[in-house]
């Protein structure tokens, strides 16, 4: 309780700050450039997803100090490898794209790639340290950073979605920055060995194999959600992702310090305990999100508006249509790490597959209206997180048990 309440302190304090400075952000910059923010973060995060092959998950998991070093160079590598490639791809694109349709933010996507890689990679070398503080604070940089320079560049130079961009990049440099001067892994990490990388590359195995192939496909959807419906209208993408951003905010408060600390403890779970402490994660994430997602959904109509402008009333709505789906996630978010856990990832990769081409499929049928196909995908993907949890809590009794024979 005392890492989560620490790691808490910190994503709360960021998102605060997300939300303090959304109404000013919201007025000096239009729907159409949060519109081109969400485009340019659904392209990098869908490379940043896969860029380590998810070998920066398998940190936390050696009992030796010198393999966790290892896999953390190796999936540092591997990000610097997928951004440079990453920057190649983007190039071209620009280069051989009409003068009309050229942006040259595009060409910003391969760095963006490499500091969410790092990020992910220190985040995972923290939390198998239990230096959760480090976390906090990096968090907290970031979230004040990227904000006063998205407000001073659109008050200075433009209210585009270009500047929106920078500011976000800006902030991740100070966030990447933070962990970097605070660790001292540097003077203990064992010399660079490609050998040792491979054996540890072979000994993972299943996190490129199955691990990335369903962060891939997780990745695919929410990112093609923004797709669909930036490919109708730009504008309705920076409604949608305005509203994203705030029905998400109470979830991410709890879902992603659970998460960080849950998947230490079930990585270490002694025989015959997982399923109990999936159990316990569960009721205790439903408990906590249940007032708050209420009132949001209650008030967001009215408050929405009010908050960010009056150009903003289609996010208010489809804030409402959101919060059955990501009050659900709030449980779903730790027991993703159970199916790492008990090595069951092509499970989770046939829900996660079921996962992305739901929500596609009703978006891209459901037409132009987009509160209304968001009310759609809304019902849908919470049915399905219902079934994820008996699913986690059937996998996990199955993984204890396997585990107490074997004892």
């Amino acid at each position: 309780m005392r890492s989560i309440a620490m790691l808490l302190t910190g994503t709360v304090a960021s998102q605060v700050i997300g939300v303090i400075t959304m109404p000013v952000l919201s007025r000096i910059y239009g729907p159409a450039a949060f519109g081109i923010l969400a485009v340019f973060l659904s392209v990098s995060a869908v490379v940043s997803m896969v860029a380590a092959l998810r070998y920066e998950y398998a940190i936390v998991l050696p009992e030796r100090d010198d393999d966790a070093h290892r896999l953390r160079q190796l999936s540092t590598g591997l990000v610097s490898v997928m951004s440079v490639l990453t920057m190649i791809a983007t190039i071209f694109v620009f280069w051989f794209t009409s003068s009309a349709d050229r942006h040259w933010w595009v060409l910003l996507i391969g760095v963006s790639v490499f500091l969410a890689g790092e990020t992910t990679i220190l985040y995972f070398w923290m939390t198998r340290k239990r230096r959760y503080r480090m976390q906090s604070l990096s968090r907290v940089v970031q979230a004040i950073v990227t904000a006063a320079t998205q407000a001073v560049l659109g008050l200075v130079i433009a209210p585009s979605g270009e500047w929106l961009i920078v500011g976000y990049l800006v902030g991740q440099v100070f966030g990447v920055g933070v962990l970097l001067l605070t660790d001292d892994a540097r003077k203990t990490a064992p010399v660079r060995d490609h050998r040792s990388w491979w054996e540890l590359m072979v000994r993972y195995r299943k996190m490129p194999l199955l691990n990335a192939p369903n962060a891939l496909v997780d990745s695919l959807r929410l990112n093609g959600i923004n797709m669909i419906i930036g490919g109708r209208s730009i504008h309705a993408l920076g409604q949608f992702s305005m509203a994203w951003k705030l029905a998400q905010a109470p979830m991410a408060l709890i879902a992603s310090a659970i998460s960080q600390v849950y998947y230490q403890r079930m990585a270490v779970a002694a025989p015959g305990t997982l399923r109990d402490l999936v159990r316990g994660v569960t009721k205790r994430a439903l408990l906590v999100g249940f007032l708050p997602f209420l009132v949001l959904g209650v008030v967001a109509p009215v408050v929405v508006p009010w908050f960010l402008g009056s150009q903003w009333v289609q996010a208010g709505l489809i804030v409402q249509a959101l919060t059955p789906w990501l009050y659900l996630n709030i449980a779903t978010a730790p027991l993703s790490t159970v199916f790492i856990v008990a090595e069951r990832q092509g499970t989770m990769l046939i829900f996660a597959i079921v996962y992305m081409v739901v929500p596609l499929t009703i978006l891209f049928l459901a037409g132009g209206d987009i509160v209304r196909a968001v009310w759609l995908t809304s019902g849908a993907m919470t049915l399905l997180l219902a079934f994820l949890i008996q699913l986690a809590h059937r996998v996990a009794g199955q993984f204890d048990r396997q585990r107490v024979l074997s004892e």
